[in-house]
Parts: C-alpha cells; sequence; structure tokens
C-alpha cells in the first residue's frame, strides 16, 4: 500500500511540471486563450485527482504542437514586412527604366556628400514626404528632373528643386505628385502650329499692342481632400522648358488661367529665367521657373503684361453715335499694367469729342475709383496705367525726403502712370464726409514741397460716404489731398498764370499814368531828349495871371499826384489778385506816389508836349514883362 501510495503521488507531481514546461517553452506561439484553458483545466479538479489526469492533459499538447505548426505563416508575413521596411513605397520609374523605391531614395540623401539628384519618368512618379523630411533634417536639396515620352525619345518636363531652407513647416502629405501636364503634340504655347485653337489666344491682349507670346503649365492635383487645389506645395520651385517663347527675357509676368470660363488672374509674382535644361540629345533649352507653385493651378507665363480693360468693346462704343457717354466698369486693379488705357484709343475719343469714365471697384481698403476722360478737352495723348494705391493719414517717412504732414486726414494717391495726362482728366473715389473739404497738391520729390494745385470737390452718395473728385492734373505721380490748407516753408503756391499785370494803353485817357521826370526818364534805355529848352529849376512869374487850367499842361510840376484821377482814391494793387504778392522781377523800384502800373515809354510824347506848353508860358511872360 505504501508503495503503491508514493506511485501516485509521484504521478500527480510529473503532471502540473510537464504543463509548466509546456508553456514556458512554446511562450512566443501559444496563443493567450490556450494559455489560459491549461489554467483553467488545472484549477477544475483540486480536491480529487484520478489516473486518468495525464490522459486530459494531451489535448493541450497537441493545441501546441498546432501553434508549431502555424509559425510558417508567421514568419512569412514577417518576411513581408521586412521587405517592406528595406524598400519601402514605389517613388517611380528611373529615367534609365529601373525603379526606385522610397527606403533608396533615403539613403540617397543620408549618404551624400551634397544635394541629390534623380532622374525620373514623368508617369507614376510621387515623392514620398519621408524623402523630403529626410533633406530637411541634413539640410541638403533635392532635385528631381522628369522626362516624359516626347518626340526625341525622352522629352525633358520639368526639373523639381526641393529647398529645405524654403519650408517653415512639416510636409502633411504622405507623397507629392510631381510632373507638368504639357503634351508636346497640343497647342500649349504660342509657338505651336496650332496655338490659336488654345482658349487663351482669344483671352490675351498685350499693353503694347504687339503679339504676346505665351505658355501654359498645368500643376497636377495631389492627393488627399479635395486635392488641396491652391495650395502651395511647401519647399518646391519647379523650372518648365518653355519652346524659345522668352528668349532674352529674364522676368515675365505670371497669370493663373481658368480654363472652364477662358480668364487670366494676374499673380502678384513673375516668372523668372531658369537654368538650362537638356531637352533631348540634341537640344538643349532654357527653362522658366515657378517659384512657389500651387496644387492643381494652371500657370499663364506671357512675354508681356496682359491688358484687361476690353479696348475693342471700349473703342466700338466710341464710334457708335447711339452712344452719347461711354462708362465701363472694370475689375479690380491690383498691380500695375492691370489696366491701361492706350493711347490710340484715347485719340479716337478725342476725335468723337465723348466722354469715358473707367470705374475700379476697389479692392481691401482701396476705395472705388474712375477715371474720367473728356476727349473734347484731350490735346496729347499717351498710354495711361489705371492703377492708383491709395494711403489714408500716412506717416510722415512715407514718401523717402519728403515729410508728410501729420495731425489732420490726409490721403494720399500712388499713381501708377508716370507722365503726361491728357488734358480734361479727372480722378474720383469714394471717401468719408471729413474730407468734404479737401485741398489738392502735387508732391514734388526732388525738393519734399507741396505745390499747390487746386481746390477739390465733393458730392454726397449717403449718409457717410461721398464722392471727391480732383481735377488739375497734369502729370501724375504722387498727389496728395488734405482736410485743412498746408501752411509752412515747404508748400509752394504758384502765381496765377491767369491774372497778369495790364499794360498801360496810352490812348486811354482815364488810365492813370505816372508822371515822368524828363531829366530822368525812368527807362534807362530811353535816350534823354537833347531838344528839351525848358530847366525844372527856372522859376514862373509869380505875378502871372493866367489861369493854369486854361493850358495846355494840366500839371501842377510842384505836386505830381494830382495828375491822377480823383474819383480813383485807391492804390491800385488793390485791385490785383491778392494771390499775386510777388513783384515781377524786372519791376524797377517807384520814386513816386503812384504803383508803376505797365511800361513808361509811351509817356515821353505827353511829357515833350507839358514842356512845349510850360515853354509857351514862359515866352508869354516875358512879353509882359518886356511891355
Amino acid at each position: 500500500m505504501k508503495t503503491a501510495a508514493l506511485i501516485l503521488a509521484s504521478a500527480l507531481a510529473v503532471v502540473p511540471c510537464f504543463g509548466a514546461m509546456a508553456a514556458e517553452t512554446d511562450e512566443n506561439t501559444v496563443t493567450d486563450s490556450a494559455i489560459v484553458q491549461a489554467d483553467t483545466a488545472a484549477q477544475a479538479e483540486p480536491a480529487t485527482v484520478q489516473a486518468d489526469t495525464a490522459a486530459q492533459a494531451e489535448p493541450a499538447t497537441v493545441q501546441a504542437d498546432t501553434a508549431a505548426q502555424a509559425e510558417p505563416a508567421t514568419v512569412q508575413a514577417d518576411t513581408a514586412a521586412a521587405q517592406s521596411e528595406v524598400t519601402g513605397a514605389l517613388v517611380g520609374l528611373r529615367y534609365d527604366g529601373g525603379q526606385l523605391y522610397e527606403n533608396e531614395l533615403i539613403d540617397m540623401i543620408r549618404n551624400a556628400d551634397g544635394d541629390v539628384k534623380i532622374q525620373m519618368m514623368q508617369s507614376g512618379l510621387s515623392i514620398p514626404a519621408s524623402a523630403l523630411n529626410q533633406a530637411r533634417e541634413q539640410e541638403k536639396k533635392l532635385i528631381i528632373e522628369i522626362f516624359q515620352p516626347g518626340n526625341d525619345a525622352a522629352m525633358f518636363n520639368s526639373r523639381w528643386v526641393y529647398d529645405p531652407s524654403t519650408v517653415y513647416w512639416t510636409p502633411d502629405l504622405e507623397s507629392y505628385p510631381l510632373g507638368v501636364a504639357v503634351d508636346p503634340d497640343a497647342p500649349y504655347h504660342s509657338s505651336h502650329p496650332d496655338a490659336a485653337s488654345n482658349p487663351i489666344s482669344d483671352v490675351i491682349r498685350g499693353v503694347s499692342g504687339e503679339a504676346v507670346e505665351w505658355s501654359v503649365y498645368s500643376v497636377p492635383t495631389a492627393e488627399g481632400e479635395d486635392g488641396q487645389a491652391g495650395y502651395t506645395i511647401p519647399g518646391f520651385y519647379v523650372e518648365i522648358a518653355h519652346w524659345g517663347e522668352f528668349d532674352g527675357m529674364e522676368e515675365m509676368p505670371l497669370y493663373t488661367y481658368d480654363e472652364e470660363n477662358g480668364s487670366l488672374f494676374r499673380s502678384s509674382r513673375y516668372a523668372v529665367r531658369g537654368d538650362n535644361a537638356v531637352v533631348s540629345d540634341s537640344i538643349v533649352w532654357h527653362t522658366v521657373r515657378i517659384n512657389n507653385p500651387a496644387w492643381g493651378t494652371n500657370y499663364a507665363v506671357l512675354s508681356d503684361e496682359h491688358n484687361f480693360l476690353p479696348v475693342e468693346e471700349i473703342e466700338a462704343q466710341i464710334a457708335d453715335d447711339s452712344v452719347p457717354a461711354v462708362d465701363v466698369q472694370m475689375g479690380a486693379c491690383y498691380l500695375d499694367n492691370q489696366y491701361v488705357a492706350p493711347a490710340g484709343m484715347l485719340d479716337k475719343l478725342k476725335d468723337s469729342g465723348k466722354t469715358l469714365s473707367l470705374t475700379s471697384p476697389g479692392v481691401e481698403s482701396q476705395p472705388t475709383y474712375s477715371w474720367h476722360f473728356d476727349g473734347s478737352q484731350i490735346t496729347d495723348t499717351a498710354d495711361v496705367d489705371l492703377h492708383i494705391q491709395f494711403y489714408y493719414s500716412p506717416g510722415e517717412e512715407a514718401i523717402e525726403g519728403v515729410t508728410m504732414p501729420q495731425g489732420f486726414r490726409t490721403i494720399l494717391l500712388d499713381f501708377a502712370h508716370s507722365g503726361l495726362v491728357p488734358a480734361g482728366t479727372s480722378v474720383s473715389l469714394t471717401t468719408s464726409e471729413d474730407m468734404q473739404s479737401g485741398w489738392l497738391y502735387y508732391v514734388n520729390q526732388e525738393n519734399g514741397t507741396f505745390e499747390y494745385v487746386g481746390r477739390t470737390s465733393w458730392e454726397r452718395e449717403n449718409e457717410s460716404f461721398g464722392t471727391l473728385t480732383i481735377s488739375g492734373m497734369t502729370h501724375c505721380s504722387y498727389y496728395l489731398v488734405t482736410a485743412q490748407e498746408l501752411t509752412g516753408d515747404n508748400v509752394v503756391i504758384p502765381e496765377d498764370p491767369t491774372d497778369p499785370e495790364e499794360p498801360t494803353d496810352p490812348s486811354d485817357p482815364t488810365t492813370p499814368t505816372d508822371p515822368v521826370d524828363p531829366s530822368n526818364p525812368s527807362d534807362p534805355s530811353e535816350p534823354e531828349n537833347p531838344t528839351d529848352p525848358v530847366k525844372p529849376s527856372e522859376p514862373t512869374d509869380p505875378a502871372d495871371p493866367t489861369d493854369p487850367s486854361d493850358s495846355d499842361n494840366p500839371a501842377d510840376p510842384e505836386n505830381p499826384d494830382s495828375t491822377e484821377n480823383k474819383d480813383d482814391t485807391k492804390n491800385p494793387d488793390d485791385t490785383k489778385n491778392p494771390d499775386d504778392t510777388k513783384k515781377p522781377a524786372d519791376e524797377k523800384p517807384q520814386t513816386g506816389g503812384a504803383v508803376k502800373t505797365g511800361d513808361s515809354a509811351p509817356l515821353f510824347p505827353a511829357a515833350a508836349a507839358a514842356a512845349v506848353s510850360m515853354a509857351a508860358v514862359l515866352v508869354v511872360l516875358k512879353k509882359k514883362v518886356a511891355r
């Protein structure tokens, strides 16, 4: 009995040890549920242990064997994951025909001594953000030259340059598709034989009137929310071969092109000359560089500024006798040369005698403003750039070399146009009512002065705003409208050229004249009369009963002022324009009591006649004395 009991106890001790060893050996392959099941089985019969317990453990062993058989599948999955870690995502097809993977590109960037350049085919190309982040971390440029099937094997499509120094945020997409949609057989540029079939040909009107060269480049749309159309691609600039349209040009106007509506919108940027590109084995072209391109955007590069003003429509209205006055609503004018009134159009307006109003709705803080041309007053014409920038109460140093007035309301007008303004031109803008009474000054940058032009007019539109109109401009630059009149040494009030001094008419007996001393003529150019027989110092006989009023000479030689009209008691200067306070440069100081009003040369015949009359009086007196 003792022997049987020992054998039974030994068997019971071996069973849980075996289970524990099996669990420890296969802990990486046996599932958690199997381990829990084994523990549950061991805890099920803690009180009564039967001989068949060992037999009940066999299913757990089989289960462990089954788990071991599953290991090949797990190893296969790990192998695939390891392979993915080695290669990463497919970047695209190399120019030489091989494939480039994500991790291979990252290793190239990590191990390069400087910038990294790869040459790829356009189809399916997408640069992963991980490669861009690696380039940014090591401050290396990544240059991707893209080719596509073309007329000469593989044609150069575009060069994309990722410059980490221009990136200020982490790329937020997993990958970035690159390339430009340019089909060599499609009329995307003005040199193409079928370029006239492209809608942009009907849109473009150049300011110069000459043919405008153009090219259209379409940037792809990225994957993601709404394709991120319009969002800037971080850190990139792109260079595109341009087929030779812009030879010799270093910068070209850049527009975005709405193909659906057939319209162009001026960008605030310019395209610039890029580096050379090898288009094929025998062709090398210049490239056009566009900085900070945006997803899903059609770019139009032009050789000349595009004039948005509908010149042809305006000229048609000018020629139409049923249209008494031409009134055109322009679009918002953001930059120079967007809206230009050409000289030829203004010449036709002059011939018609009509008026032309061109109104811009303004943009942001810029007001609605209009140009008004009166054809009946135009003499000379020139191309007039209609863009105006407005600055309200600008700082003292708004214009270099000019100290701007402070402390009250002012509006500075910065005209894009420079040079002649056709006669009869005025500009109006919407302003608040505090500019109801305004003064207009031309800002002279050369000497820092404000030259007074005239007063402005203001017409109320509603309870708070009105239309301020300025006129009298002969040329364009900076003009300042002020709510108060300016004073000081830097303010120039020009003389009124319409109010000159009138010369004396000697035939008019009512015109007061200056008495002239025949021995001292006021005009040094007039020679002294050598035949004058009268000496001014010779006295007359006081006993002479002759009435001086009967004499031919009404002047009293002792009182020269008595020759003036008795009714004219005011100084003749009181009738002058009060603004005309400056004395002409050639005016001589007055020696008599009267103010000089004109040339003294016509007074000499009258002076000679007076001298002869006095001689006659003396002769009569001598004869009476002799008697």
